[in-house]
């Protein structure tokens, strides 16, 4: 019997041989990369979405053009290969000019990985008119009835609501109404309470419009009925009733009529981005919009729905970051209530989409 060890084969010769094996036959490399590549996809698209969406908002604070590029489709294949080859000769080493035994190894592997992405500009008169197009009042009455916080809702998607001015960073620039942040601190309390609820019924002439009810679920407290008499005071409605028509438009209602003038996406972006502190010389130098006009003192302020910083040095701790012209602008990750905001903006700027929606973005993982 032959021993092995006058081959000199070492273990590192052994090593060699099972891993160009392993690759060689490595038949299930889809199933071990799926929930790698789903979650890093998922993870790169959601990173990708949140700098462009702040880029976006930087662009416009200085007065440059928006672009928005989505991912139409993500192909990711991959390829796995891997050669072995093992010789050897047994001779007479008492044979004249005899070498002996000896065993010769070889092999080469390969890995591939070749991802293509699709990106799908976002233009077209289908496009404009979903940026353009305001957010059905109904539809943030909805969502207020689903939970979530009337104050962020207001102060983000509605210019006026019955003569009561939000801020206005376009146009002929302004502050807001002091008693529209009175309004909303009311409206969040009395969400906040449980104590009184807000539903919407659609309208039957136009289901875009309906009725909001000022209702108690419970015994209301003292001081949530004041908060409930401060509402229908600031709006002017009729303090008698509990029912009110919503309907769109800037004028004054009043009555049992409540008229909401709701923002676009395009308006909610340009509106977010007047909360940016830019550089001061980039304002003295008018490259860029003043920001968002402060109230005076004594009067009633409302927290800012977003906050993003700037700088020359590249933030530590960001929850998004992008870097416009040698500056970088971000969002602490600390800072909840912005980062909630700028989340949710998404689903504000799908609340105005018209028209049918085109495909999702695919992702197709070729594995073999």
């Amino acid at each position: 019997m032959m021993d092995i060890s006058c081959w000199g084969v070492t273990r590192r010769h052994w090593i060699a041989v099972l891993t160009i094996a392993s690759l060689s036959g490595c038949t299930g490399l889809g199933a071990v990369t799926l929930d790698r590549d789903r979650l890093n996809y998922t993870q790169a698209v959601a990173n990708s979405w949140k700098q462009q969406t702040l880029l976006n908002i930087v662009k416009l604070r200085y007065a440059d053009t928006p672009i928005f590029v989505d991912v139409g489709q993500v192909i990711s294949g991959y390829e796995v290969e891997g050669t072995f080859t093992a010789g050897g000769s047994i001779g007479n080493k008492t044979a004249p000019g005899a070498l002996g035994d000896f065993l010769n190894l070889g092999g080469t592997g390969r890995y591939l990985d070749r991802p293509t992405v699709t990106y799908v500009p976002l233009t077209g008169s289908d496009f404009i008119r979903t940026l353009m197009t305001p957010i059905p009042p109904i539809r943030l009455f909805e969502l207020i009835e689903s939970g979530w916080p009337i104050g962020l809702l207001f102060n983000t998607c509605v210019q006026s609501v019955n003569g009561l001015s939000n801020s206005k960073a376009s146009g002929t620039r302004r502050a807001a109404d002091p008693d529209f942040f009175v309004l909303l601190k009311s409206l969040q309390r009395i969400q906040d309470s449980g104590a009184v609820g807000l539903a919407v019924t659609p309208g039957k002439e136009k289901p875009s419009e309906g009725m909001v009810l000022f209702f108690p679920t419970m015994p209301v407290p003292p001081d949530i009925e004041k908060e409930r008499e401060q509402v229908k005071r600031l709006l002017r409605l009729d303090p008698h009733k509990t029912e009110f028509r919503i309907i769109y438009g800037a004028a004054f209602q009043g009555g049992d009529t409540v008229a909401l003038q709701t923002r676009s996406a395009f308006q909610i972006l340009l509106e977010l981005s007047s909360y940016i502190q830019v550089p001061e010389e980039d304002i003295r130098e008018h490259r860029a919009y003043p920001g968002v006009q402060l109230l005076s003192e004594g009067q009633e302020a409302y927290p800012y729905p977003v906050r993003i910083l700037s700088g020359t040095s590249r933030p530590a701790e960001a929850f998004v970051m992008v870097r416009y012209n040698d500056v970088w602008f971000w969002i602490d990750n600390r800072d909840l209530r912005s980062k909630a905001s700028f989340t949710f903006l998404l689903v504000l700027m799908t609340l105005s989409e018209t028209g049918e929606k085109g495909p999702s973005p695919i992702l197709t993982i070729r594995a073999n």
